[in-house]
């Protein structure tokens, strides 16, 4: 099939959810046209250097370059997708969107003719569309000359509860609708599918999971090393300290504070972050054994997570993480890594292969424990927890869904 992906993440940015499945049903022989979220005009007063990166880029269809991935199989061997992915920038949007529901149409009109001139190009039709973003309810009304062969809404998020320039009950409304107007709805975490659930009763929950063979592949054979046999990344610390790390965006839903608190407990280890910076971090700046390194290519990460002694999982407990269900706990458990976490409700089922602290002195108790009691067994135990919860079964769960409504 020809699915058109209108994501919520930027393609060549922290790889999640919707990078995973569509270039899993790439593999499958379907083409992809992956569309980032767009930015609007007044961006630099929130993100500066997305703003130049974006405003630089090509805007329209981009045709991507072959992918290589780990298809799940045991020979562990690469293979090449059959189908086609394709990137695709928006223009640039008016402001407020998320605020006054006819700013989003005026928006969603353009990017519809956009989008329609790309479909063109292409020679699609009857696409399938998969959606995560609450605002395409009027793209989809914008977009009536495309005749989509199903719509997906895959809610990932509790997009009401972000913090920034939105009214939370247009966002809902939007969402609302999106979902009553979709073929199928899915929801990453509990909390998700019980507020969709009110507006229809078959969403479908489908956790987030992990590419298993990527983060396992350098030491799948020496699953008892504690470490990588592959040498290190030059930009991590050579001193001979021992490494915690956190791979994720450091949002103002990360508790800064407690990874501060991390670093200034355990000045014995190094706290390594990886992943952009995107709120205050005025906590962690003057400790000498915090290394800020910003954002790795997806193919890169495994060589830093397997050199973690111990993961953190450090989220704020608030409305917004009470929904969240972290790619990074899936990652880092199949990278076999000692896993501590504060007690978000998706995480929390999943002790006490993860340990979840509940407080600030539980926390850091725990990554005490996990330094001092690892052991080849309980990496194994993580790896074989991580299988259990593969991107590959995740996507057939949805698209047994999605096919009985093609």
């Amino acid at each position: 099939m020809n699915i058109v992906c209108i994501a919520a993440a930027e393609w060549h940015g922290m790889w999640a959810r919707a990078q995973q499945l569509m270039v899993r049903l790439a593999v499958q022989g379907h083409n992809i046209l992956y569309v980032d979220p767009p930015i609007t005009y007044i961006a630099p007063l929130k993100n500066p250097i997305l703003w130049k990166r974006r405003w630089r880029e090509k805007k329209g269809l981009q045709t991507m370059e072959p992918v290589e991935y780990e298809n799940g199989s045991s020979d562990g061997r690469l293979h090449r997708e059959s189908g086609q992915i394709y990137l695709f920038k928006p223009p640039l949007f008016l402001p407020f969107h998320g605020m006054k529901r006819t700013i989003n149409r005026k928006n969603q009109e353009i990017f519809a003719r956009k989008l329609v001139e790309a479909l063109d190009e292409l020679n699609w039709s009857k696409p399938l569309l998969w959606t995560y973003l609450p605002g395409t309810c009027d793209f989809i009304n914008a977009s009536e000359s495309i005749k989509w062969s199903s719509v997906i809404y895959d809610c990932v998020d509790d997009h009401g509860a972000f913090t920034g320039l939105h009214d939370p009950q247009a966002m809902q409304e939007m969402e609302n609708e999106l979902a009553r107007n979709a073929h199928v709805v899915f929801a990453s975490a509990r909390a998700l599918q019980e507020k969709m659930e009110k507006v229809r009763r078959d969403v479908h929950l489908v956790p987030n999971g992990a590419d298993v063979e990527h983060f396992r592949r350098p030491h799948q054979d020496t699953i008892q090393m504690p470490l990588s046999p592959q040498k290190p990344p030059l930009d991590l610390p050579q001193n001979n300290k021992g490494l915690i790390g956190f791979v994720g965006g450091l949002g103002d839903w990360i508790d800064i504070e407690l990874l501060a608190k991390v670093a200034r407990y355990r000045r014995d280890y190094d706290l390594v972050i990886i992943g952009p910076v995107e709120t205050d971090i005025r906590p962690l700046q003057g400790l000498e054994n915090v290394y800020l390194l910003g954002r790795k290519p997806y193919q890169e990460l495994p060589a830093y997570v397997q050199r973690f002694q111990v993961c953190l999982s450090p989220f704020k407990l608030n409305e917004l993480t009470r929904s969240v269900n972290p790619v990074k706990i899936y990652e880092y458990l199949a990278a076999g890594c000692a896993v501590v976490s504060t007690a978000l409700p998706e995480v929390v089922p999943f002790e006490p292969t993860i340990a979840v602290g509940r407080n600030h002195l539980e926390f850091l108790r725990h990554i005490d424990a996990a330094l001092e009691q690892d052991s080849p067994e309980k990496r194994a135990e993580r790896v074989a927890l991580a299988e259990e919860h593969a991107w590959e079964s995740r996507l057939n769960q949805m698209w047994q869904a999605i096919e009985k409504t093609l």
